[in-house]
Order: structure tokens, then sequence, then C-alpha cells
């Protein structure tokens, strides 16, 4: 393989030992199967292997890549040496890589779960998952010239990064800058990401086995094609499926622990999340983790289920003992220990779990289908919290509305009141006027029988001193009469003056249909009215004229002595206070006029009162509605919240589940 000449591997590689020699295959087997057809030589090449394996996992400080890298820790004594036999055989699959990842496959996946020698994982990591030659490379020393947003999270968190370690101690040390390197350089190729703090343990990782421009590489392509990007977005949605997924395995292969879980509110993302982001390099020691991973860039996440599995499954007994708080701990303190003296008892362990690609799959359109339905439940529960808001807004303005009604309503029935009232008031005074004309049209019928009388007297020259004496009594109370009139006749313009401002103030709320009408039968009134005004008019003329006539025709007959002479002026005097009356008549008639007219503005006014009624009633159905329609608003809002607690009580299982 051209790429990797510079290394030399070939030359170090035994030529007596090639990729097709039947012991190689023999001895890298690990089926029971397999192990039964092994002579003795090569169960002890193999036994061999394993020991070597075992001796370079113990050693958590070794060499960190294979083309020689300076990264050796500061305190810790390189690794044991490899024997002859693992050195040639890991140098035969790095030199021919290809015609093993073709054609032996199965073989080197047995041999990566054994384990890769420390001194061979940098180069085997690269070439599992095709990063030796990435064009990204290239970009490393522009991208750390520039700056990223996420400088200041990924300095808070260098340091809480591996802090145990020697290669990562110290603010200064070059294990810290070499992990802001590639930590920044990634936050800036892939913006979505950015940079999460999970993601530092990984790159740590790497960072201890081979240079930062290498590391970087591997850290992209473990991104980009082991799922580890979806982990590591804002939305973390890979997380929830591979929790989902592990929730399904425990209760499918643990179901008792799962209940005990459940019972316990132990929910499986309080222990599981950092195994699948940090890979297991967080709960293991280094070298337990360093296998697990070794695994990993062969076989993606499921290595991650088997293992977690696996843990749970040796440890079912304990924790069915333990509260929550003491699960807590056990996973904390002792689980991450069980392994330290006997990794491969592990990895066996993990091999054993039940785990069906297939069934993973369907668990993904499963979650995935539960997710859209989270999605459309949510979607459906901001459509009703908006249309909850907005029907509070419209509850809200409804109530103004029938406030405002109510209000109106008041102030209609006391303006109701208040006109009732006073059409009270003025049918009283027009009673009064009523009486009043009654009266004076009594007094003028006296009067006019009064003139016939004196008129049928004229003619006889014998006047007698009673009928002096009645004339005076009769002139005394014409005058009483006429005071009295004048008087009322007074307070009746100003009554009729008042009762005009009241009607011009009253607000005129009638359509047109209904003045015409109302105009109409007020001009029919005046038209009588003038009528009336008109021959009282006429009759008055006729009496002055008559009375003149009398006057010159009786003024000879009164000259015959003193006494007759004061009888005639006497008369004179009565007929012109009769002559008073009927002008004072007259202006009765005026005044009748003018009740006529009040009586119809009354007619007018009940006309509106009955309008007013009629929007009152109105009104008050409107509220009724308003109020009927608030009390389905209301109902409507109640069964939205019901709805609405329905959908968080299906959240809330969902998310338990």
């Amino acid at each position: 393989m051209s790429t990797l000449a510079p290394l030399h591997l070939a030359d170090m590689a035994s030529p007596a030992l090639s990729p097709d020699d039947s012991s190689l295959s023999a001895a890298v087997s690990v089926s029971p199967s397999d192990s039964e057809n092994l002579s003795p030589d090569e169960l002890e090449l193999l036994n061999k292997l394993e020991e070597q394996n075992r001796l370079l996992e113990a050693d958590s400080k070794s060499l960190r890549s294979v083309s020689g890298s300076c990264r050796t820790s500061v305190t810790s004594p390189g690794p044991p040496p490899l024997d002859q036999d693992s050195w040639e055989l890991w140098g035969r699959i790095v030199t021919h890589w290809e015609e093993w990842t073709r054609r032996k496959e199965k073989l080197l996946k047995e041999l990566i779960r054994k384990g890769i020698p420390h001194h061979f994982r940098a180069i085997v990591w690269q070439m599992l998952c095709n990063a030796t030659d990435m064009p990204v490379k290239k970009q490393y020393a522009d991208l750390l010239k520039m700056s990223s947003p996420c400088e200041k999270l990924i300095r808070r968190d260098i340091a809480r990064t591996y802090p145990e370690h020697d290669f990562f101690r110290g603010q200064d040390s070059l294990g810290q800058e070499g992990l802001f390197n590639v930590m920044k350089a990634y936050s800036l190729i892939d913006r979505e990401v950015g940079y999460c703090q999970g993601s530092a343990f990984i790159v740590g990782l790497l960072l201890m086995q081979m240079p930062e421009e290498e590391a970087f590489c591997v850290f992209v392509r473990l991104m980009q094609e082991y799922r580890l990007r979806e982990l590591f977005k804002p939305s973390m949605a890979e997380l929830g499926l591979c929790i989902y997924q592990l929730e399904y395995m425990l209760q499918d292969q643990l179901p008792e622990l799962n209940l005990h879980f459940r019972s316990h509110c132990f929910h499986t993302s309080m222990y599981a999340s950092s195994w699948f982001l940090t890979l297991f390099l967080t709960t293991f020691p280094l070298p337990i983790a360093t296998r697990v991973f070794d695994i990993f860039i062969y076989e993606g996440l499921e290595v991650i289920f088997r293992v977690g599995m696996a843990l749970l499954t040796v440890n079912q007994t304990e924790l069915m003992q333990l509260d929550m708080e003491g699960m807590s701990q056990y996973f904390q303190k002792v689980i991450p220990h069980q392994f330290d003296s006997c990794p491969d008892k592990l990895i066996l362990k993990a091999y054993q779990v039940k785990y069906n690609p297939k069934r993973m799959k369907r668990l993904e359109k499963e979650y995935a289908a539960i997710k859209s339905k989270e999605m459309e439940e949510q979607i459906e529960i901001k459509r009703l919290r908006t249309e909850n808001r907005l029907l509070k807004q419209r509850i809200e303005t409804l109530e103004k509305e029938s406030a405002a009604l109510a209000d109106r309503l008041i102030q209609g029935q006391v303006t109701r009141a208040q006109e009732a009232e006073e059409n009270y008031a003025i049918k009283r005074e027009l009673a009064v006027v009523k009486q009043q004309y009654y009266t004076a049209t009594e007094n003028l019928q006296s009067a006019q029988n009064l003139i016939r009388q004196l008129q049928d007297k004229q003619n006889d020259p014998r006047v007698s001193e009673d009928l002096v004496n009645h004339l005076e009594s009769e002139l005394e109370q014409s005058r009483l009469r006429e005071a009295e009139t004048l008087g009322a006749l007074k307070e009746m313009q100003e009554k009729v003056v008042e009762l005009e401002k009241r009607n011009s103030s009253l607000p005129d709320e009638s359509n047109v249909a209904l003045l015409q009408e109302e105009l109409q039968f007020l001009r029919k009134r005046e038209a009588h009215a003038l009528q009336v005004m008109r021959e009282g008019q006429k009759q008055v003329t006729e009496l002055s004229d008559r009375w003149q006539s009398l006057s010159s025709r009786g003024g000879g007959i009164w000259k015959d002595s003193p006494r007759k002479s004061a009888a005639g002026d006497l008369q004179d005097e009565v007929m012109s206070c009769r002559l008073r009356e009927v002008m004072a008549q007259s202006e009765t008639r005026e005044l009748r006029q003018r009740v006529l007219i009040l009586e119809s503005q009354e007619v007018l006014h009940e006309k509106q009162l009955s309008r007013l009624e009629k929007e009152c009633k109105e009104l008050r159905d409107k509220l009724q509605n308003e109020a009927a329609q608030y009390k389905a608003l209301q109902s409507q809002m109640s069964e939205d919240k019901r709805r609405h607690a329905v959908t968080e009580c299906k959240v809330s299982a969902i998310n338990s589940v």
C-alpha cells in the first residue's frame, strides 16, 4: 500500500509469516468451533497474542502513534515491547490492509475485538475510518488562524477533559493546546454542531495516539460517518433514538430490571447518555475504554449497545436491591472498575448480548414516527395555545362590550324614567290647561249670553237700578276673571316656552318615514287650529262691529238723565270687558293650539319612547346573545383546556416511555 510505505512496517515483518498462513488464521480466531481444530503450536501463539494484548492495554501512558510521535507522557514508562509474533502479524495487516479488509474481514474483526496493539492504533484507526488522506487536513493550518465563536466554551471545558492524565495536566500543556486546536478547527468547519463537551473526550483519546492533524481528520470522519454528528447536534435527536433503542433492549432482555428502574423513576438517560456521547471514555478507565473504541471504529454504535447491555446484565442482581440514589452511586463508582483486571471478559459478555440490526432499524422508524407525532402534537398545542390566547382576547373584548351595553342599557333606563316623569308632569299640566280651557269656554258662553241679553235690553229705555248694580257686580267679576285669565295666560306662556325648550333638547332618533308621518299629523292639527283661530278672530271682529253699532245707536238713549248716562257708561265698560274677555278667549284658543302642538309633541315623545323601549329590548336581547356566546366561548375554552391537558398527558406518557 503506497500510503504506508514510509512506515517500513513490511521490513519489520518476518518472511516466514504471511497473511495466507493457515496457522496464523487459526491463531487469531476466537470462536469455540475453530479452537478445537487448532494445533498446540497455534494455540500457544494465540495465548501469546492475548497475553501481549492484555499487557498493552494495561499501560495507558504509552507512545501516541506508530510513526514515532513525540507525545509520550512525561511521567509514565513506555509500553511493554510487542513480541515478535504480534508485531509481525499487525505489520502484515497494516501493509496488506486492502487484502485483509477484502478477503479476511471476519478474521480482522476478531483481531480488533481482541484489541489493537497500542503502537498500531494510530495508523489502524485512520485506516479503519478511511481518514489517511482527507482534504480537510490541508485546511487545518488555515483553520487555526481563524477565530471561532466557541473558543470561550472550549477553553472553559479543556481543564475538565482527562484532568488526571499527565498529557492534559497544566493550563499550557501540550495536550490542552492540541485539544483546543482540534475542537476549534472542527467548530469552524461544522458551525451547526459547533462544540459539544462530550466530543472533547473523543478528541483527547485521539490526541493520545496521533498528531493534531491526523486526530482532526479522524474526528471529522467519525462525526460524518459514525452518527456522532447527529449525537452532538443541539437537538441531540440521535441521542434520543439511542436511548429509545436501549430502553427497548432493556425491556426485552431484562424486564425485571426495567420494571425496577421504572418503579424508582430511574430513567435510562440518567445513566446511559454519557455512554453514547463519550463512547464510555468517561465511564471506564482508559485501557478498557480504548478497547471499546477499537471496536467502535470498526463496527459503529452497535458495540455501545452491547457493552451497555452487558453491564446491566452483569449487575442486574445488585441493581435490583438499590434505590434511585444507590443505583446512581453504583453506576458512578462500582461499574466503571468491575473489569479493570479482565477487559476481555467485558468484550465476551458484550458479544453474548442479543442484538438484532433489523429490529433496531424498525425501532428507528418507530422513533421517527413518534417524534413526528410529537412534533405534530407540539404544533397542535402551539396552535391551541394561540387559539386560546385569541379566544381570551375575544372574551375580554366581549366582556368590555357587554359592560358597555350594560351601561348603555342602564343609561337608557334612567333616561326613559326621566322622560316618563317629564311626560307625567306634562300630562298634569295639560290637564290643568284643559280645565282652564273648559272654564274659559263656559265663561265665554255666559258672556255671549249676557251680551245677547244686553242687546235685547238696549231696545228697552227703562233701565232699573238693579240692572246697573248687576252690571257693576258683573264688571267687578269680569275684571277679576280677566286678571285670573291673564295670570293663567302668562303662566301657560311660561310653561309653553319651557316645554318648547325641553322639546328642542330632546334627541331626534326617529327615522325619515316616521318623521314624515308625524309631520303630516302635525300639519293637519295645525290647519285645524288655524281654522279655529280664524273663526275666533272673525267672531271677535263681529262682536266689535256690533258693539260699535250698538254704541252709535244707543248714544242718544242714555242722554236723558245723568243716571241713565252712568248706566250707559257702565254698560259700555261691561261691553268692553266682554270684548276683552273675548280677546282673552281668543288667546286661550291660541294657547289651546299650542297645547295641541304640545300634545302632538307628546305623541312624538311617546313614539320615541316606544322606539327607545324597542331599542332597549333589542339591546337586552343582544346582551343575552352576547352572554350566551360568552358561555359558549367559556365552554369551548374549557374543552380546549381539557384537550390541552390530554395532549400534555400523552406527551408526558410518551416521554416516560
